[in-house]
């Protein structure tokens, strides 16, 4: 090897000890303080990915929307979600303000952005390391859908007070 493919070499492993006396200098696991800005960027953008993968496979037939299946919906949000996500669903509650990531706001735009298909995936796998648990073991699909149904109409709902 020629001395110009020693000294990148070299450089290479300066660069991937720094990085690692870095990460691990500065890498908590702790979930008392909020993730810095690289970590949520990262691991957002892979939930995203993750999520929209998953929801383009086969899932089951989505049920009709209408207001029994909405009243439905809510009455599966108030045993299932609301512990986290607030009964209102718009207010979490200090338990779901204590994760990392914090459980957010039903009827915000961080919520409402996902695709039918993503919330079902969502609901139904949960999403690992996050809080979120998978209630496609427990619940049956109708149920999951009737959830995904109630979560739409919640930008139009009124939180309460």
């Amino acid at each position: 090897m020629r001395r110009s493919g020693w000294l990148i070499l070299f450089a290479i492993v300066v660069l991937l000890v720094a990085g690692i006396w870095f990460v691990t200098r500065n890498a908590s696991i702790s979930a008392l303080e909020a993730p810095g800005r690289t970590e949520s960027f990262v691991a957002n953008h892979a939930k995203r990915w993750l999520i929209a993968r998953a929801a383009r496979g086969p899932l089951p037939a989505e049920s009709a929307s209408s207001s029994d299946t909405v009243s439905d919906g809510q009455m599966f949000y108030g045993s299932l979600c609301a512990s986290c996500h607030g009964y209102d669903a718009h207010t979490p509650t200090p338990l779901g303000r204590s994760m990392s990531p914090r459980a957010p706001s039903l009827a915000g735009p961080a919520v409402q952005r996902w695709s039918d298909a993503e919330l079902y995936v969502i609901i139904h796998d949960g999403i690992r390391m996050s809080g979120m648990p998978s209630f496609g073991e427990s619940e049956r699909r109708d149920q999951i859908w009737s959830l995904v149904h109630y979560i739409r109409s919640l930008p139009n709902a009124k939180p309460r007070p």
